[in-house]
């Protein structure tokens, strides 16, 4: 991955300005926006890698599109085009997001299912599941669906996993055949 350890660098910077203002809420916001904004548009990904525009330019240019921005931010993403690094922008913001989840105890939790649960059924999934996770920690929740698991979910939160679905059964259950421990005793 170029420029990670980089990217990590101004993360960790802007971490420390965050937590020193008392801003880390805003701005972790902010960067999850500003992640959103590159990630779902090319263009801007485009633009803010092309080594053809000059500073200035990228920098009006970002000043414009990220006006709603606190001016932290702002100067922020005005210090890292200056440095030539607005090709970091996304991983920086990635960075930062993940330093302010750890600094503030919340774990991302994956809920894979065969079909789509309704916000309800994802708390109750998430809720009996603390007690394996670790009930100190707040959770971020990211749904996914993936229709081979057939039924049942997959709960990840960092290493560990929780797989309840009926492929994980029916896989088991297949083993326990397999090994066939039926002895004919004549």
């Amino acid at each position: 991955m170029t420029g990670f350890r980089a990217a990590k660098r101004y993360a960790k910077g802007l971490m420390q300005f965050a937590s020193e203002t008392g801003k880390g809420t805003e701005i972790n916001q902010e960067m999850i926006d500003l992640k959103n904004s590159i990630q779902n548009s090319r263009e801007l990904a485009q633009f803010l890698s092309s080594p053809v525009l000059d500073s200035r330019k990228k920098n009006d240019i970002a000043r414009e599109l990220f006006k709603d921005f606190s001016p932290a931010t702002q100067n922020f993403i005005n210090l890292v085009i200056r440095q030539r690094r607005e090709g970091l922008l996304k991983q920086i913001a990635d960075q930062f997001n993940q330093l302010y989840d750890q600094s503030n105890n919340v774990r991302t939790a994956e809920v894979i299912s065969a079909s789509e649960l309704n916000d309800e059924l994802v708390q109750e999934i998430l809720a009996k599941a603390k007690s394996k996770m670790g009930e100190e920690f707040t959770y971020k929740i990211e749904s996914k669906v993936n229709p081979d698991l057939i039924g049942g979910f997959i709960l990840r939160v960092g290493d560990k996993q929780i797989d309840s679905t009926v492929r994980a059964s029916l896989n088991k259950l297949k083993k326990e055949f397999e090994i066939n421990d039926y002895v004919a005793k004549i």
